[in-house]
């Protein structure tokens, strides 16, 4: 889809948001109670990071309750409620005002450093205590940078620590994935491979990320068939053209606007039986985060949706 066309769909799917369009407003206020097969939210990554102005947190939560979302990925950084007005109790409020729910905490580390052991114990000691205060159960791990050469030998060093964050998390009742990434030691499908050969399926979990993996050279649906019995989480994004390292920005599109076939996984998910959050978690738009989320929110309720129905 060329430019042209993708901003004139962005202009009619933001007309419609404010307008209240029919998926809009058949599912704000009506949303069933309990806990669902699937249940769709979006990372506060696109709002946050936003370069075209500062957006309130408020803001965000507003715009997916009236997307008809169930949740959100949230990953507070130091002070970063507070800055937004917030204390924890008060932005749990929020969330349960606006039938939202915390789908998953983001937590990363250099794990192939024995010297790091303690401070990352200690850090994620504290992230399980904040994924339990919302009700969460799920923390997605983000892998550290990668390096010139053969990366599989950092894996090796991570997976102990990996498999104990693991096991720290089943005790909290709280399940662990991780998260394979472009600019990490888990980038290219030999690396997947070779984390989930050297941990086991009850400790570490696999968080897709449908954009890099595709950008790490995968096949999208081949991996998470694969894998599809050791899936804890998802992070969606769709992603079109080549990938030049190091910037992945430029390559990120809306669901539904790139290269990658969100109806085969799906299918595959339904298969599976797969019951859990996928997160749409869109790093970077080239609209503002209300158009961005609009677009993906329409392709969730009109085409993802229906297939798992």
């Amino acid at each position: 889809m060329n430019r042209r066309i993708f901003m004139k769909n962005v202009a009619a799917v933001s007309a419609a948001v404010v307008a209240g369009s029919p998926w809009t407003a058949c599912t704000k206020g009506k949303r069933p109670q309990g806990k669902k097969q699937l249940r769709w939210a979006m990372g506060w990554i696109l709002w946050r990071d936003f370069k075209g102005r500062d957006v309130p947190l408020s803001e965000a939560i507003q715009n997916l309750a009236e997307l008809g979302l169930d949740g959100i990925e949230f990953s507070p950084r130091k002070d970063e409620l507070a800055g937004h007005g917030f204390t924890r109790e008060s932005f749990r409020d929020l969330l349960r005002e606006k039938n939202l729910a915390l789908s998953g905490n983001y937590f990363s580390g250099v794990f192939h450093d024995r010297t790091q052991k303690d401070t990352i114990l200690s850090a994620f000691t504290n992230t399980l205590e904040n994924v339990r205060f919302y009700g969460a159960e799920n923390i997605i791990i983000g892998p550290p940078g990668r390096v010139e050469g053969d990366n599989r030998a950092l894996i090796e060093e991570s997976a102990p620590l990996l498999t104990e964050l693991g096991q720290r998390a089943n005790d909290a009742g709280v399940r662990l994935g991780v998260h394979p990434h472009v600019n990490t030691i888990i980038e290219t499908p030999e690396e997947i491979d070779f984390v989930m050969e050297l941990t086991r399926p009850q400790d570490v979990a696999l968080v897709p990320d449908t954009g890099h993996i595709r950008l790490g050279g995968g096949q999208v649906s081949a991996i998470i068939r694969k894998y599809r019995d050791r899936l804890s989480y998802f992070h969606l994004k769709d992603s079109a053209g080549e990938f030049q390292r190091p910037h992945f920005g430029p390559n990120l599109r809306e669901l539904g606007q790139g290269e990658i076939d969100f109806p085969d996984i799906l299918t595959i998910l339904k298969e599976a039986s797969f019951s859990g959050w996928l997160n749409v978690e869109q790093d970077y738009t080239f609209t503002t985060p209300a158009a961005s989320a609009a677009v993906s929110a329409e392709y969730i309720h009109n085409t993802l949706k229906p297939i798992y129905s």
